[in-house]
């Protein structure tokens, strides 16, 4: 719930990344919802494949976690504008690549989705962090006083951050969990973890 006590609720591009930049699409995007009407609207475009959303009403703040291609797992700080919508870069820019790489066989896939090296340079919203290689992101978590904690799969780890007074990441801390994280959510002191490998759920006192 944001704050406009509006539902947000991401749609990946279903590989179909076209659609990611066109408004007449809910694929690619983050959408908008009246609980009591049941209207949406777009609320940000040029999203891959959204894994995590959260809002953190006390400061103001949207952040989702995204999958790229071959590289270029995202965490991004969603960002309001009244004029038009916030656009993600997705499939025009990313700091991952095709699979199979810059060959003759992809070719024509980069020329259609050339995955451009920068976002704002192209008129697109930086992502707060890439991560190359990909981390298999997943989840995203509030810890309190603008910190927070994502997890990954393919890294198997979680990387805890912060916020400075600009929005920026300060810096970002990795731990080694040893097993794919596929869920995190914190309550009461404790970060608890959806361990896909052994099916058990980890639990980590955070101070």
């Amino acid at each position: 719930i944001n704050q406009n006590d509006k539902m947000l609720f991401t749609i990946g591009d279903y590989r179909n990344s076209d659609i990611a930049q066109i408004d007449n699409s809910f694929f690619g995007k983050i959408l908008e919802i009246d609980l009591e009407t049941g209207n949406s609207e777009i609320f940000s475009k040029g999203h891959r494949n959204p894994q995590g959303l959260m809002f953190d009403k006390e400061f103001d703040v949207i952040l989702s976690t995204e999958h790229g291609p071959k590289g270029g797992d995202e965490i991004n700080l969603i960002k309001l504008n009244n004029d038009k919508i916030p656009n993600y870069g997705w499939p025009i820019a990313s700091y991952g690549e095709h699979y199979g790489g810059r060959s003759k066989k992809n070719k024509e896939k980069y020329e259609k989705y050339p995955l451009l090296k920068s976002h704002k340079d192209n008129g697109f919203i930086e992502p707060l962090k890439s991560f190359q290689p990909s981390i298999g992101i997943s989840q995203i978590t509030h810890l309190g006083e603008k910190k927070y904690v994502v997890s990954s799969m393919i890294a198997k780890s979680i990387y805890f951050f912060d916020l400075n007074e600009k929005n920026e990441i300060n810096e970002i801390t990795k731990v080694n969990v040893g097993e794919r994280v596929r869920d995190i959510t914190f309550y009461d002191g404790k970060l608890y973890l959806l361990l896909e490998n052994s099916a058990s759920l980890g639990v980590i006192e955070v101070s």
